[in-house]
């Protein structure tokens, strides 16, 4: 991967990873969040808080260490800024249960999902509110948005003025 793809197979092993972390991510948020009230709790909780954690620092370790190419970055980050932390987050938020246990409002998966998309942007409408450990979770989803914001917005830039600086030395 230390090349720019330019062609459907040179893309293919990035778009099949991208597939992979959209249906995981998913599948995770589907299967934590449909818990029975006496399957969830803080035991399943922090499990799956335990797993998000490993996970971020897995990705963004592979996103800075190993993931050589900009436009690479900048699709799987994509990726991950519009759907797979949002879910995941929602996964682990829905693993502790409804009903006030964790997220204050949220009364099923679609709820969490909402408050997930609200708090990774930061937009915070304030019509569900986190509750308990579930707060250091939100916090922590905040920082994630704004990180991983950052990284991609500074991945564009970077891959746009590559693109521009070339064309430029071209002409010259």
């Amino acid at each position: 991967m230390a090349h720019d793809p330019t062609t459907l197979q040179d893309w293919k092993p990035t778009l099949i990873a991208a597939m992979g972390l959209v249906m995981l991510s998913a599948l995770a948020w589907y299967i934590l969040s449909h818990l029975t009230e006496s399957a969830a709790g803080d035991t399943i909780g922090a499990a799956a808080t335990i797993g998000l954690a490993i996970w971020l620092f897995s990705q963004t370790w592979y996103y800075m260490a190993l993931v050589r190419s900009p436009k690479r970055q900048l699709l799987l980050m994509g990726i991950s800024f519009i759907q797979v932390v949002p879910f995941l987050f929602a996964a682990v938020y829905g693993s502790y249960g409804y009903y006030d246990l964790c997220v204050e409002g949220a009364r099923g998966p679609a709820d969490v999902l909402y408050f997930s998309y609200v708090t990774f942007t930061t937009v915070g409408f304030g019509d569900l509110r986190p509750v308990g450990v579930c707060r250091a979770l939100a916090v922590a989803e905040a920082i994630t948005g704004y990180i991983l914001l950052g990284l991609f917005v500074a991945a564009a830039v970077g891959l746009y003025g590559r693109s521009h600086r070339h064309r430029h030395d071209k002409d010259a």
